[in-house]
């Protein structure tokens, strides 16, 4: 059946870089990528694909997780919602599972709902190794609308 006007399909946009290098994060603590994500700046668009790349100097343990957490940006006025630690982590968005390999690994999340504005934060969850420096984080738009 051939897709008609209007009917609704998936719609993405450009790949956006929230971390283009990120610094070395040792095992079970966070850091926060550099840029914010707004989904006012990628067509309002409220889910992306999430696509994590780290490398390890040793291998992790199998089966750990790189988690994901947000702070959101302006949610009274121009205050901020407190940024999480690695001992506060107010609000969970995904986890990313790694693989016992030294090569790079490339971890895709499909992540509903992203916040409107906020600043992403890594948290290595007990893999058992540093991530080494140089790691990126990238979000793509995604939405459901009509066709043309």
């Amino acid at each position: 059946m051939p897709i008609g006007t209007n009917d609704a399909i998936a719609k993405v946009g450009t790949q956006t870089s929230l971390e283009t290098s990120g610094a070395s994060i040792a095992n079970n603590a966070v850091l926060a990528a550099t840029t914010a994500y707004d989904i006012s700046a990628n067509a309002n668009a409220p889910h992306v694909d999430a696509v994590l790349a780290v490398t390890f100097a040793t291998a992790p343990t199998i089966n750990t997780t790189i988690d994901l957490y947000a702070a959101e940006q302006n949610i009274d006025g121009t205050s901020d919602e407190q940024a999480p630690t690695a001992t506060y982590k107010p609000k969970y968005i995904a986890s990313f599972t790694v693989n016992a390999v030294t090569t790079a690994q490339y971890l895709n999340k499909f992540i509903r709902n992203v916040p409107r504005n906020a600043i992403y934060t890594l948290h290595n969850n007990g893999t058992g190794q540093a991530i080494s420096a140089a790691w990126t984080l990238k979000f793509t738009p995604r939405t459901i609308g009509p066709s043309a």
